[in-house]
C-alpha cells in the first residue's frame, strides 16, 4: 500500500489542504445533510491542535520571555505589540463601520417569521474585573480550562523569574526548552491530519446549509468578505508589513498561504498557532520574537473579530430602524476595541463578544439570534485577519527590535 500514499505525502501540506477543501465542498455539494456524517473528522482535527495549545503556549511563551535576554527588552517587546493590535484593530473596525454604512446591509431583511431567541445574556465585566480575571488562582486549573490569558499572564511571569534567576533555574527552564520540542513535535504530528479534518469540515458545513444560507444575508456576508480581504491586502499585507516592516507584501502572503487556508477552514485562531509559528518563521521572524507575539496575539489580537463586530452592530441597527448617532458610532468602535482584545480565538466566540458591544449602545439582543445561522460563514473570514494580523505584527516588532531576517 506504501506506493499508493507516496505521491500524497509527496505534495505540500497547503496542496494537500486545499485538495481536502475542495473535496469537502464538493462531497457537501453532493451528500447534502447526509455529509453530517463526515463532521468527526473535522472534530478530530481540531480535537487534536486544541489538546497541545494550551501546553504549547506556555511553554513557548516560557522560554520566549526568559531567551528575551533582559527585562527591558521584553517590556519594551510587549508595549509595542499591545500598542500595535490596539491600532490595527480600531482601524479595522473603522473599515467595518464604514463598507457596513455604504452599503446598507440591513435594508430590506424580512424579520416576521425569523426567530430571535434571546441570547444568555451576561454584564459586560468591567476594566478591573478583566485585569483581575487575568491572574489565575490555580494555574493548573486555567491549563486544564485553556483559559489563555491566564496561561499567558503566569508563562511570562515565569519566565521572567527564570531570567532573573540564571544559572538557578536553569533545570526548570531546561524543562520547559523540552516540553517546547515535544509539543512541536506532536503538532507535526497532529497537522498531518489536517487535510483529512478540513475534508470533514466543509464536507459537513455546506452539506448542512448549502447555498441557500446566503441568500437572505447577501449584504452582510457580502460586507464581511469585502473588509477581509480589503483589510488583508491593504492594511496587514502593504501598510504593515510591506511600509512598516519592510518585507515584500507578495513574500509576506506566499509564506502565510497554508495557515490562511486552515484557519478559513477551521475557524480557530488558537488552532493555528502551530501553523502560523511556523509561516512568520519562514517570513523572516527571529525565534524569539515569532514565539511570544504569536500566541499573544491568538487571544489578544482580534481584527476580524473587530470587523465582525461593526458589520454585525450596522445591521442589527438597520434591520430594527435605528439611526445610530456619531457618537454612538464612536462608542462601538472604543467597546469593539477592548471587547476584541481577549476575545478567546475559538469558533462562535465573536457572538459572545457582540453581546457586549450590542449593549455598549443599547441595540435589540435579538440580532444574535438573527446572526447565529450564518454565524459560521462570517466566522471563517474573520478568522483570516485575526491570525494574519498576529503575523504581521510579528513582522513589525522584528523589524523595530533588528532581528528580523532577510
Amino acid at each position: 500500500m506504501g506506493f499508493i500514499f507516496k505521491p500524497w505525502n509527496r505534495l505540500s501540506l497547503f496542496t494537500r489542504i486545499m485538495i481536502g477543501f475542495v473535496l469537502g465542498i464538493v462531497l457537501g455539494l453532493v451528500l447534502g445533510p447526509r455529509a453530517e456524517v463526515l463532521k468527526p473528522l473535522g472534530t478530530i482535527l481540531t480535537n487534536l491542535l486544541t489538546m497541545v495549545v494550551a501546553p504549547l503556549v506556555f511553554t513557548l511563551l516560557v522560554c520566549a520571555a526568559a531567551d528575551v535576554g533582559d527585562g527591558k527588552r521584553l517590556g519594551r517587546i510587549g508595549i509595542k505589540t499591545v500598542i500595535i493590535f490596539l491600532v490595527s484593530t480600531a482601524l479595522a473596525i473603522v473599515l467595518g463601520l464604514v463598507v457596513s454604512n455604504m452599503m446598507n446591509i440591513g435594508a430590506g431583511v424580512e424579520l416576521s417569521n425569523v426567530a430571535a431567541p434571546q441570547p444568555k445574556g451576561q454584564a459586560p465585566a468591567s476594566m478591573l474585573d478583566t485585569v483581575i480575571n487575568i491572574i489565575p488562582v490555580n494555574i493548573f486549573a486555567s491549563l486544564a480550562k485553556q483559559n489563555l490569558l491566564q496561561i499567558i499572564f503566569f508563562a511570562l511571569i515565569m519566565g521572567f523569574a527564570l531570567l532573573k534567576l540564571g544559572d538557578k533555574g536553569k533545570a526548570l527552564l531546561d524543562c520547559c526548552r523540552a516540553g517546547q520540542e515535544v509539543m512541536k513535535e506532536i503538532t507535526n504530528m497532529a497537522l498531518e491530519f489536517t487535510p483529512y479534518g478540513v475534508l470533514g469540515l466543509m464536507a459537513s458545513v455546506v452539506g448542512k446549509n448549502g447555498t441557500a444560507i446566503l441568500i437572505p444575508y447577501i449584504k452582510t456576508i457580502g460586507a464581511m468578505y469585502l473588509c477581509a480581504v480589503v483589510y488583508l491586502l491593504v492594511v496587514q499585507a502593504v501598510l504593515m508589513v510591506g511600509v512598516c516592516g519592510r518585507v515584500s507584501p507578495v513574500k509576506f502572503l506566499k509564506n502565510m498561504k497554508e495557515a490562511i487556508t486552515f484557519v478559513f477552514a477551521t475557524c480557530s485562531s488558537v488552532a493555528t498557532i502551530p501553523l502560523n509559528l511556523a509561516c512568520v518563521k519562514k517570513v523572516g521572524v527571529d525565534e524569539e520574537t515569532a514565539n511570544f507575539v504569536i500566541p499573544f496575539g491568538a487571544v489578544m489580537n482580534m481584527n476580524g473579530t473587530a470587523i465582525y463586530e461593526a458589520v454585525a452592530v450596522v445591521f442589527t441597527a438597520q434591520i430594527f430602524g435605528v439611526d445610530l448617532t456619531f457618537t454612538q458610532q464612536v462608542m462601538i468602535m472604543l467597546t469593539a476595541t477592548l471587547a476584541s482584545i481577549g476575545t478567546a480565538g475559538i469558533p462562535g466566540s465573536g457572538l459572545v463578544m457582540l453581546t457586549i458591544v450590542l449593549s455598549s449602545v443599547n441595540l435589540p439582543m435579538e440580532a444574535i439570534g438573527l446572526l447565529a445561522g450564518i454565524d459560521r460563514i462570517l466566522n471563517m473570514a474573520r478568522c483570516v485577519p485575526n491570525i494574519v494580523g498576529d503575523a504581521a505584527t510579528a513582522v513589525i516588532v522584528a523589524q523595530s527590535e533588528g532581528t528580523l531576517k532577510r
